[in-house]
């Protein structure tokens, strides 16, 4: 998708611009740390454990977005 038709979402109100956060960011941190921890327990199923370790990666993603660069987040779509 190119920068116009994400301008033109915004626009039509289906995305929404929200500039960087730090307190979100440093939560979304510290959310990885804990799982990527948990991940690490003994005892734990593998999928369990991928799943800690995903998430950790997952939250790791979202932070970078919101430490860098402003966000465009999705508006609520009604589905028909």
């Amino acid at each position: 998708m190119t920068l116009a038709e994400l301008d033109n979402l915004v626009k039509i109100n289906k995305l929404k611009v929200e500039p960087p956060d730090q307190k979100e960011f440093d939560g979304l941190v510290a959310s990885a740390k804990r799982r990527l921890q948990d991940a690490m327990v003994e005892g734990l199923s593998d999928e369990g454990r991928f799943s800690l370790a995903y998430g950790a990666a997952h939250a790791l993603s979202l932070a970078a977005m919101r430490r860098r660069s402003t966000v465009i987040v999705m508006m609520a779509v009604s589905w028909k």
